[in-house]
């Protein structure tokens, strides 16, 4: 018997496709934040499951009709070289290409390409908040990536917009990347000196810190797998992929798929 789904080492997981746990299970403070309209940081070390999470979130609060949810990463801005204003065009035009994932044509923002001045974040986002009838729901992927004034030109911003939602900018904003957004580094401080209590972003209501999994999660996971092929992943194995993992949801991933796959030949009467 063939599965249909298996454990997922790259990118983040789909539903259909891979071996998964919800995301969202223990994240209620998330839904309460923007029920109240709030910012805020998610934050976490890599392959931890952030991403997942936002993909999973936006296509939720979509599903549900209440909110208009785009995740995009802001990635292309981030070397040191770029200047704002080409900063900002790359986070626009990362920000429109990604909304067709998620929406349908008439939620969508604005085409980039309309517009004829030098355009900012901001007044994007304005334009496209005021268009709508629903609230949006901005998830900005790898923050941490941008460097030194563009950083700090687009946290402004959002700052800036923060005072005029939900009518006419997000109604919430998460900003997602490695570490909270005091501790981004840039170079308009001396030394590298961190942003700290001064930031830009500090209007954000919450930073919350994506955590590793328990031994019970690591066993609903790999029940997954043996409900759809009959292959069991004994107590004491679970007991000893947490011990080697500490929970690390990349590596708890790549070592079942390291058992399925490589050692097993996928071989599921083993």
């Amino acid at each position: 018997m063939k599965s249909k789904r298996y454990f997922n080492t790259t990118g983040f997981c789909m539903p259909d496709t891979h071996y998964m746990i919800d995301p969202l299970r223990n994240q209620k403070i998330i839904f309460d934040l923007i029920e109240k309209k709030q910012y805020f940081t998610i934050h976490a070390p890599r392959q931890t499951g952030k991403t997942t999470l936002l993909h999973e979130l936006a296509h939720r609060l979509n599903k549900e009709g209440n909110y208009i949810s785009v995740v995009f990463s802001v990635e292309s801005a981030g070397y040191r070289s770029i200047t704002e204003e080409i900063g900002n065009r790359k986070i626009i035009d990362s920000l429109y290409n990604a909304s067709a994932g998620y929406l349908n044509k008439k939620n969508c923002p604005p085409q980039p390409e309309k517009y004829k001045k030098k355009l900012t974040l901001e007044n994007y986002l304005i334009d496209w908040a005021s268009a709508q009838s629903k609230p949006i729901v901005l998830l900005l992927d790898e923050i941490d990536s941008l460097y030194d004034d563009v950083l700090v030109s687009i946290l402004r911003q959002l700052r800036n917009g923060f005072q005029i939602r939900p009518k006419r900018f997000p109604s919430t904003v998460a900003l997602v990347g490695l570490r909270d957004v005091r501790e981004y580094k840039t170079k308009v401080r001396p030394s590298e000196a961190s942003l700290g209590s001064g930031s830009p972003f500090n209007i954000k209501a919450e930073s919350i810190l994506l955590g590793t999994w328990t031994k019970e999660e690591i066993t609903e996971l790999y029940s997954q797998h043996t409900k759809d092929t009959g292959q069991v992943f004994s107590k004491e194995m679970i007991n000893r992929i947490y011990e080697l993992t500490g929970g690390q949801p990349w590596l708890v991933n790549a070592v079942a798929n390291e058992i399925v796959e490589k050692i097993l030949k996928s071989d599921f009467t083993k």
